[in-house]
């Protein structure tokens, strides 16, 4: 028995009837059942599991081999040969060596293929990566390209300057009954752009707006030097039929077109600023002349988009009439009262809406 109480017969699946060989051939396939190399990556329970089974097996076999090598030994000669039980113990431990050199060969073998393909992955990962490197560069410098061609045919478009006429649909210079009051402009989109032009009332009382225009869209130039050698050139437009005109060119004379006046520039980034916070927090002033601004050139230009967005009615006509008095000291507290409930989502998407449509119907200059 063995020092846990097991038969070792039991164990290796043999009968005390069986021969050395026989004991030798059943230990074999044990071994190849359960000698710890086999379960090298198996789970540590399993690991153990099989460690233990070898010592019992391996114990077992030395018990049944030498048992059964006493039964079986030749007498000992005179000259004190070796017996046959320790022969084949010997051989045994021949054979238990080869099968570990054996396995030592499969997995170095496999260890050898496995590193391989850790290598032939490795090396297609790096190729790929520099292939996908290649690909983005190659679209990097294909849209870099592409927007310097863009940039050529804009500048190129830009300074293609057409012939501006002043733009309103009932505009007519021989019906006007006092000379048009001209004075430039800044307009600053929220892209960074910022152009000037020229903004004409036909009436003191500022209800006529006209712009330069030319094919539907508002003119604006680049930098007023721009503007200013337009005006100045003769034949380059049609401005200079309307009454006025003159006086204007002489104030441009006095001045080289540097208005001072803050009411002559509108940013529309600026409000863009300002739809972040509630409508209580907007600055009324700042919404009032740039939402007049805009029916301006919206009127002049016959812009429908823009025009429905600013109807009687709209969310940005009812919030423009709710800003206009919420200033007063007396009537205005009911306005700001209402300011504060106002819903924010349509005014702040239709103020959005504006001035992407403003941005849409602008020609530049250079």
């Amino acid at each position: 028995m063995l020092p846990d109480g097991q038969d070792p017969y039991l164990l290796l699946g043999v009968t005390k009837d069986s021969t050395p060989t026989q004991i030798r051939e059943r230990y074999r396939i044990l071994v190849q059942v359960w000698h710890p190399d086999r379960h090298q990556s198996s789970p540590e329970n399993v690991r153990a599991e099989a460690t233990r089974q070898m010592q019992r097996i391996n114990a077992a076999y030395k018990l049944l081999l030498d048992s059964h090598g006493r039964d079986t030994r030749e007498p000992r000669t005179g000259g004190g040969g070796h017996t046959g039980g320790e022969q084949g113990r010997t051989g045994e431990r021949e054979t238990f060596e080869q099968e570990q050199e054996r396995r030592k060969r499969e997995r170095d073998a496999y260890e050898r293929q496995a590193q391989e393909r850790e290598a032939r992955r490795r090396a297609t990962a790096e190729r790929e990566a520099r292939q996908r490197e290649a690909e983005e560069r190659e679209a990097r410098e294909r849209e870099t390209r592409e927007k310097e061609r863009q940039e050529r045919e804009r500048e190129a478009r830009e300074r293609q300057h057409p012939s501006a006429r002043w733009t309103h649909p009932s505009y007519d210079p021989v019906e006007l009954p006092e000379s048009l009051v001209i004075r430039p402009i800044t307009v600053s989109l929220p892209n960074g752009e910022e152009g000037y032009t020229l903004r004409a009332y036909a009436d003191e009382q500022k209800e006529q707006a006209v712009f330069p225009g030319a094919d539907g869209h508002l003119l604006l130039f680049r930098s007023q030097e721009s503007l200013h050698r337009y005006l100045t050139e003769p034949g380059a437009h049609e401005l200079a039929t309307a009454p006025g005109w003159d006086d204007f060119m002489n104030w441009v004379l006095r001045t080289g077109m540097r208005d001072d006046d803050e009411e002559q520039s509108y940013d529309f980034d600026l409000i863009v600023y300002n739809l972040r916070f509630p409508i209580a927090q907007w600055v009324p002033r700042l919404f009032i002349t740039h939402r007049d601004l805009v029916m301006e050139v919206a009127e002049a230009f016959e812009w429908d988009d823009v025009r429905t967005l600013l109807r009687v009615g709209s969310p940005l006509d009812r919030l423009d009439d709710l800003m206009r008095v919420a200033d007063r000291p007396l009537t205005g507290w009911k306005a700001r009262r209402q300011l504060g409930s106002f819903p924010s989502g349509p005014v702040n998407t239709a103020w959005r809406q504006v001035i992407r449509l403003v941005g849409a119907h602008v020609r530049w200059l250079r």
